[in-house]
Protein backbone atom coordinates (compact mmCIF):
# COMPACT_ATOMS: atom_id res chain seq x y z
CA UNK A 1 0.00 0.00 0.00
CA UNK A 2 2.61 2.35 1.05
CA UNK A 3 4.90 1.52 -2.29
CA UNK A 4 1.32 2.23 -4.35
CA UNK A 5 1.01 5.71 -2.64
CA UNK A 6 4.75 6.92 -3.01
CA UNK A 7 4.59 5.84 -6.75
CA UNK A 8 0.91 8.05 -7.17
CA UNK A 9 2.83 10.60 -5.47
CA UNK A 10 5.99 10.61 -7.47
CA UNK A 11 3.87 10.54 -10.78
CA UNK A 12 1.54 13.51 -9.52
CA UNK A 13 5.05 15.65 -8.74
CA UNK A 14 5.68 15.12 -12.21
CA UNK A 15 2.31 15.65 -13.62
CA UNK A 16 2.83 19.11 -11.50
CA UNK A 17 6.83 19.72 -12.67
CA UNK A 18 5.35 19.85 -16.28
CA UNK A 19 2.40 21.93 -16.09
CA UNK A 20 4.80 24.69 -14.20
CA UNK A 21 6.61 24.06 -16.89
CA UNK A 22 3.99 24.48 -19.67
CA UNK A 23 3.10 27.68 -17.92
CA UNK A 24 6.55 29.33 -18.23
CA UNK A 25 7.14 28.40 -21.31
CA UNK A 26 3.59 30.37 -22.35
CA UNK A 27 4.74 33.04 -20.24
CA UNK A 28 8.04 33.32 -22.27
CA UNK A 29 6.50 32.69 -25.95
CA UNK A 30 3.88 35.57 -24.60
CA UNK A 31 6.75 38.23 -23.68
CA UNK A 32 7.44 40.53 -26.83
CA UNK A 33 10.46 42.16 -27.53
CA UNK A 34 8.60 45.23 -26.94
CA UNK A 35 7.91 43.81 -23.15
CA UNK A 36 11.02 42.70 -22.18
CA UNK A 37 13.22 46.03 -23.40
CA UNK A 38 10.06 48.18 -21.33
CA UNK A 39 11.15 46.07 -18.09
CA UNK A 40 14.58 46.66 -18.56
CA UNK A 41 14.14 50.22 -19.00
CA UNK A 42 12.29 50.79 -16.30
CA UNK A 43 14.84 48.86 -14.21
CA UNK A 44 17.70 50.99 -15.19
CA UNK A 45 15.90 53.95 -13.76
CA UNK A 46 14.98 53.03 -10.68
CA UNK A 47 18.62 51.66 -10.37
CA UNK A 48 20.49 54.73 -11.96
CA UNK A 49 22.62 52.07 -13.65
CA UNK A 50 22.92 48.95 -16.28
CA UNK A 51 21.57 46.30 -14.21
CA UNK A 52 23.37 42.67 -14.55
CA UNK A 53 21.91 39.86 -16.45
CA UNK A 54 21.30 38.24 -13.13
CA UNK A 55 19.83 41.57 -11.37
CA UNK A 56 17.92 41.80 -14.42
CA UNK A 57 16.37 38.19 -13.61
CA UNK A 58 15.72 38.58 -10.12
CA UNK A 59 14.15 41.89 -10.07
CA UNK A 60 11.68 41.49 -13.15
CA UNK A 61 10.91 38.14 -12.99
CA UNK A 62 11.61 37.00 -16.60
CA UNK A 63 13.83 33.69 -17.42
CA UNK A 64 16.37 33.40 -19.25
CA UNK A 65 14.19 31.01 -21.52
CA UNK A 66 12.10 34.44 -22.28
CA UNK A 67 15.17 36.70 -23.21
CA UNK A 68 16.51 33.83 -25.71
CA UNK A 69 12.69 33.58 -27.14
CA UNK A 70 12.45 37.16 -27.85
CA UNK A 71 16.47 37.70 -28.59
CA UNK A 72 18.04 34.44 -29.35
CA UNK A 73 21.71 33.54 -28.19
CA UNK A 74 23.96 35.69 -26.17
CA UNK A 75 20.20 37.48 -25.68
CA UNK A 76 21.07 39.81 -22.85
CA UNK A 77 24.02 41.54 -24.09
CA UNK A 78 21.79 41.85 -27.12
CA UNK A 79 18.79 43.40 -25.06
CA UNK A 80 21.66 45.82 -23.49
CA UNK A 81 22.29 47.03 -26.89
CA UNK A 82 18.80 47.50 -28.24
CA UNK A 83 18.21 49.73 -25.06
CA UNK A 84 21.97 51.76 -26.63
CA UNK A 85 24.10 50.22 -23.73
CA UNK A 86 27.21 48.75 -23.76
CA UNK A 87 26.80 45.28 -22.48
CA UNK A 88 29.79 44.51 -19.65
CA UNK A 89 30.04 41.08 -20.75
CA UNK A 90 31.42 40.95 -24.28
CA UNK A 91 33.57 37.82 -24.47
CA UNK A 92 37.35 39.35 -23.51
CA UNK A 93 39.90 39.45 -26.62
CA UNK A 94 41.97 36.87 -27.19
CA UNK A 95 45.62 37.60 -25.25
CA UNK A 96 48.30 37.52 -28.26
CA UNK A 97 51.42 35.25 -27.93
CA UNK A 98 53.49 38.58 -27.38
CA UNK A 99 51.53 39.56 -24.93
CA UNK A 100 51.92 36.35 -22.90
CA UNK A 101 55.88 35.99 -23.91
CA UNK A 102 56.38 39.66 -22.66
CA UNK A 103 54.54 38.69 -19.24
CA UNK A 104 56.95 35.62 -18.89
CA UNK A 105 59.94 36.94 -19.42
CA UNK A 106 58.70 40.31 -16.60
CA UNK A 107 57.98 37.42 -14.47
CA UNK A 108 60.87 35.09 -15.01
CA UNK A 109 63.13 38.52 -14.23
CA UNK A 110 61.33 39.04 -11.43
CA UNK A 111 61.93 35.63 -9.89
CA UNK A 112 65.13 35.70 -10.88
CA UNK A 113 64.70 32.03 -12.45
CA UNK A 114 62.24 29.57 -15.10
CA UNK A 115 59.10 30.31 -13.29
CA UNK A 116 57.17 27.02 -11.84
CA UNK A 117 53.56 26.94 -13.35
CA UNK A 118 52.30 27.81 -10.32
CA UNK A 119 54.11 30.92 -10.16
CA UNK A 120 52.30 32.28 -13.30
CA UNK A 121 49.10 31.75 -11.55
CA UNK A 122 50.16 33.46 -8.08
CA UNK A 123 51.34 36.35 -9.78
CA UNK A 124 47.43 36.53 -11.86
CA UNK A 125 49.84 36.49 -15.16
CA UNK A 126 46.97 36.21 -17.53
CA UNK A 127 45.26 33.86 -19.28
CA UNK A 128 45.75 30.70 -17.50
CA UNK A 129 47.68 28.07 -18.78
CA UNK A 130 45.23 25.53 -19.98
CA UNK A 131 43.95 28.99 -21.95
CA UNK A 132 47.37 29.66 -23.77
CA UNK A 133 47.45 25.69 -24.05
CA UNK A 134 43.82 26.51 -25.71
CA UNK A 135 44.41 29.73 -27.39
CA UNK A 136 48.00 29.11 -28.65
CA UNK A 137 48.48 25.01 -28.55
CA UNK A 138 51.47 26.04 -26.42
CA UNK A 139 52.38 23.44 -23.09
CA UNK A 140 53.56 25.23 -20.42
CA UNK A 141 57.30 23.52 -21.14
CA UNK A 142 57.40 24.92 -24.40
CA UNK A 143 56.88 28.69 -23.67
CA UNK A 144 60.61 28.79 -22.77
CA UNK A 145 61.65 28.03 -26.16
CA UNK A 146 59.26 30.44 -27.77
CA UNK A 147 60.42 33.47 -25.55
CA UNK A 148 63.82 32.76 -26.63
CA UNK A 149 63.09 32.95 -30.23
CA UNK A 150 60.85 36.00 -29.64
CA UNK A 151 64.01 37.81 -27.55
CA UNK A 152 66.45 37.01 -30.30
CA UNK A 153 68.28 40.31 -31.37
CA UNK A 154 66.58 42.09 -28.37
CA UNK A 155 69.50 43.16 -26.25
CA UNK A 156 66.92 44.53 -23.68
CA UNK A 157 65.88 41.13 -22.36
CA UNK A 158 69.62 39.66 -22.04
CA UNK A 159 69.35 40.08 -18.66
CA UNK A 160 66.51 37.38 -18.93
CA UNK A 161 67.57 34.93 -21.39
CA UNK A 162 70.83 34.10 -19.72
CA UNK A 163 68.50 32.27 -17.05
CA UNK A 164 67.02 30.02 -19.74
CA UNK A 165 69.12 27.33 -20.62
CA UNK A 166 69.07 26.52 -24.34
CA UNK A 167 66.65 23.74 -25.32
CA UNK A 168 68.09 20.04 -25.73
CA UNK A 169 70.18 20.30 -29.18
CA UNK A 170 69.42 16.91 -30.09
CA UNK A 171 66.00 17.96 -30.24
CA UNK A 172 66.31 21.04 -32.33
CA UNK A 173 67.39 21.84 -35.28
CA UNK A 174 67.94 25.62 -34.98
CA UNK A 175 70.33 25.74 -31.92
CA UNK A 176 72.70 23.03 -32.94
CA UNK A 177 76.26 24.42 -31.09
CA UNK A 178 79.22 23.32 -31.53
CA UNK A 179 82.48 24.57 -29.40
CA UNK A 180 85.54 23.39 -30.10
CA UNK A 181 86.79 21.77 -26.33
CA UNK A 182 83.70 21.72 -25.34
CA UNK A 183 81.64 18.46 -24.90
CA UNK A 184 77.49 18.10 -25.01
CA UNK A 185 77.65 17.82 -21.15
CA UNK A 186 78.20 21.38 -20.89
CA UNK A 187 76.62 22.52 -24.14
CA UNK A 188 73.47 21.60 -23.50
CA UNK A 189 73.77 24.10 -20.05
CA UNK A 190 74.80 27.04 -22.19
CA UNK A 191 72.12 29.72 -23.07
CA UNK A 192 72.03 30.36 -26.97
CA UNK A 193 73.35 34.17 -26.14
CA UNK A 194 76.65 33.11 -25.16
CA UNK A 195 76.86 30.11 -27.44
CA UNK A 196 79.24 31.36 -29.74
CA UNK A 197 81.57 33.41 -26.74
CA UNK A 198 84.78 31.52 -27.91
CA UNK A 199 84.04 31.94 -31.84
CA UNK A 200 84.25 35.61 -30.76
CA UNK A 201 87.33 35.29 -28.21
CA UNK A 202 89.47 34.36 -31.93
CA UNK A 203 88.28 37.38 -33.76
CA UNK A 204 89.74 40.91 -33.05
CA UNK A 205 87.69 42.16 -34.96
CA UNK A 206 84.70 41.08 -33.37
CA UNK A 207 86.57 42.88 -30.09
CA UNK A 208 83.06 44.77 -28.53
CA UNK A 209 80.95 42.06 -29.03
CA UNK A 210 83.62 39.94 -26.82
CA UNK A 211 83.51 42.34 -24.45
CA UNK A 212 79.84 42.56 -24.16
CA UNK A 213 79.49 38.60 -23.87
CA UNK A 214 82.03 38.28 -21.53
CA UNK A 215 79.92 41.32 -19.28
CA UNK A 216 76.86 38.96 -20.01
CA UNK A 217 78.17 35.92 -18.86
CA UNK A 218 79.49 37.28 -15.76
CA UNK A 219 75.68 38.88 -15.28
CA UNK A 220 74.59 35.35 -15.41
CA UNK A 221 77.27 34.04 -12.66
CA UNK A 222 75.53 36.31 -10.67
CA UNK A 223 77.57 39.38 -10.71
CA UNK A 224 76.62 43.06 -10.84
CA UNK A 225 78.80 43.73 -13.80
CA UNK A 226 79.27 47.84 -15.23
CA UNK A 227 81.00 47.40 -18.68
CA UNK A 228 83.39 50.30 -19.81
CA UNK A 229 84.77 49.16 -23.07
CA UNK A 230 86.90 50.50 -25.44
CA UNK A 231 87.35 54.05 -25.82
CA UNK A 232 86.66 55.31 -22.11
CA UNK A 233 90.23 56.06 -21.91
CA UNK A 234 92.36 53.83 -19.41
CA UNK A 235 89.92 51.47 -18.06
CA UNK A 236 89.20 47.70 -17.44
CA UNK A 237 86.74 46.27 -20.47
CA UNK A 238 84.39 45.20 -17.30
CA UNK A 239 83.69 45.62 -13.64
CA UNK A 240 82.21 42.34 -11.96
CA UNK A 241 81.33 43.11 -8.50
CA UNK A 242 79.50 41.04 -5.25
CA UNK A 243 78.01 43.09 -2.84
CA UNK A 244 77.58 39.79 -0.63
CA UNK A 245 80.81 38.16 -1.14
CA UNK A 246 82.37 41.55 -0.71
CA UNK A 247 84.78 41.77 -3.74
CA UNK A 248 85.11 43.15 -6.61
CA UNK A 249 86.73 41.82 -10.44
CA UNK A 250 88.53 44.23 -13.40
CA UNK A 251 88.10 42.17 -16.21
CA UNK A 252 89.89 42.92 -19.42
CA UNK A 253 88.54 40.91 -22.55
CA UNK A 254 91.07 40.16 -25.18
CA UNK A 255 89.94 38.91 -28.22
CA UNK A 256 92.89 37.15 -30.08
CA UNK A 257 93.57 34.53 -32.92
CA UNK A 258 97.15 33.61 -31.47
CA UNK A 259 97.84 33.09 -27.94
CA UNK A 260 97.38 36.23 -25.87
CA UNK A 261 100.74 37.46 -24.24
CA UNK A 262 100.16 40.35 -21.64
CA UNK A 263 104.24 41.86 -22.25
CA UNK A 264 104.31 45.74 -22.41
CA UNK A 265 100.53 46.06 -21.53
CA UNK A 266 101.37 45.21 -18.19
CA UNK A 267 102.02 48.88 -17.19
CA UNK A 268 98.20 49.63 -18.56
CA UNK A 269 97.06 47.32 -16.73
CA UNK A 270 98.86 48.57 -13.54
CA UNK A 271 97.34 51.94 -14.07
CA UNK A 272 93.73 51.19 -14.08
CA UNK A 273 94.12 48.61 -11.49
CA UNK A 274 95.66 51.28 -8.91
CA UNK A 275 92.79 53.73 -10.21
CA UNK A 276 89.96 51.54 -9.21
CA UNK A 277 90.81 49.81 -6.53
CA UNK A 278 90.56 52.48 -4.12
CA UNK A 279 87.25 53.11 -5.50
CA UNK A 280 86.21 49.88 -5.43
CA UNK A 281 87.43 49.34 -1.52
CA UNK A 282 85.56 52.67 -0.53
CA UNK A 283 82.38 51.41 -2.15
CA UNK A 284 82.87 48.61 0.66
CA UNK A 285 84.35 45.72 -1.41
CA UNK A 286 87.71 44.63 0.36
CA UNK A 287 88.92 42.70 -2.02
CA UNK A 288 90.38 43.54 -5.93
CA UNK A 289 91.18 40.87 -8.21
CA UNK A 290 92.38 41.67 -11.79
CA UNK A 291 91.36 39.25 -14.81
CA UNK A 292 92.37 38.60 -18.54
CA UNK A 293 90.16 36.78 -20.85
CA UNK A 294 91.27 35.52 -24.38
CA UNK A 295 90.92 32.77 -26.16
CA UNK A 296 94.45 31.50 -25.54
CA UNK A 297 97.57 32.35 -23.35
CA UNK A 298 101.15 32.11 -23.78
CA UNK A 299 103.24 30.60 -21.22
CA UNK A 300 106.00 32.89 -20.76
CA UNK A 301 104.30 35.58 -18.38
CA UNK A 302 105.75 35.17 -15.16
CA UNK A 303 107.61 38.44 -14.89
CA UNK A 304 104.60 40.77 -16.62
CA UNK A 305 102.19 38.64 -14.06
CA UNK A 306 105.00 39.79 -11.05
CA UNK A 307 105.10 43.00 -11.80
CA UNK A 308 101.61 43.96 -11.70
CA UNK A 309 101.34 41.94 -8.12
CA UNK A 310 104.25 44.00 -7.37
CA UNK A 311 102.69 47.59 -7.82
CA UNK A 312 98.95 47.09 -7.13
CA UNK A 313 99.31 44.14 -4.83
CA UNK A 314 96.29 42.54 -6.73
CA UNK A 315 96.82 39.07 -8.52
CA UNK A 316 96.40 38.46 -12.26
CA UNK A 317 93.88 35.63 -12.99
CA UNK A 318 93.70 34.09 -16.96
CA UNK A 319 91.50 32.45 -18.30
CA UNK A 320 89.83 31.15 -21.25
CA UNK A 321 86.46 31.66 -23.21
CA UNK A 322 86.35 27.95 -23.32
CA UNK A 323 86.81 27.87 -19.55
CA UNK A 324 84.79 30.54 -18.72
CA UNK A 325 81.51 28.81 -20.82
CA UNK A 326 82.94 25.47 -18.59
CA UNK A 327 81.99 27.59 -15.12
CA UNK A 328 78.83 28.74 -17.00
CA UNK A 329 77.29 25.70 -17.58
CA UNK A 330 78.16 24.18 -14.62
CA UNK A 331 76.49 26.99 -12.61
CA UNK A 332 73.34 26.68 -14.30
CA UNK A 333 73.22 22.90 -14.07
CA UNK A 334 73.92 23.16 -9.79
CA UNK A 335 73.36 26.91 -9.04
CA UNK A 336 73.98 26.19 -5.39
CA UNK A 337 77.46 23.88 -5.96
CA UNK A 338 78.99 27.09 -7.90
CA UNK A 339 78.80 29.93 -5.46
CA UNK A 340 80.60 33.42 -6.19
CA UNK A 341 82.28 32.28 -2.79
CA UNK A 342 83.48 29.70 -3.81
CA UNK A 343 84.37 31.23 -7.63
CA UNK A 344 86.50 33.83 -5.74
CA UNK A 345 88.96 31.13 -5.19
CA UNK A 346 89.74 30.90 -8.90
CA UNK A 347 91.15 34.66 -8.18
CA UNK A 348 93.72 34.29 -5.28
CA UNK A 349 96.48 33.53 -6.89
CA UNK A 350 98.23 34.89 -10.37
CA UNK A 351 98.84 32.83 -13.65
CA UNK A 352 96.74 30.82 -15.96
CA UNK A 353 93.73 28.57 -14.54
CA UNK A 354 94.03 25.18 -14.84
CA UNK A 355 91.15 22.82 -15.71
CA UNK A 356 92.25 20.99 -12.36
CA UNK A 357 91.53 24.09 -10.76
CA UNK A 358 88.24 24.21 -12.11
CA UNK A 359 87.33 20.72 -11.36
CA UNK A 360 87.10 21.58 -8.10
CA UNK A 361 83.96 23.65 -8.23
Amino acid sequence: MRIWLLKEAKERLIIWFLLVLDFETKISMALTKEDIIREYKSLKQHLGAVPSNKKFRDETGISQRALIHAFGGNAFSKLVIECGDVPNNFTIPKTSLEEILIQYGELTRKLGKIPPAGEWTYNKCKPNISAIKQSHGLNWGEIPGKFLEFVANKPEWDDVAVLIPSPKINDNPVINAKIEGVTYEYIKFIPPVVQDLQELSINKEKSTEFERQVGLLFQMLGFSVQILGQGTGRNPDIIAMTSKEHYAILIDAKARKDKYEIGTEDRKFIEYINKYKPILINQGYSFVYFLVVSSNFDSTQEKSLKNITRDTGVPTTLITAQQLLKILARKIEHPYRVELRKLKDLFIESGVISDKQLSKL
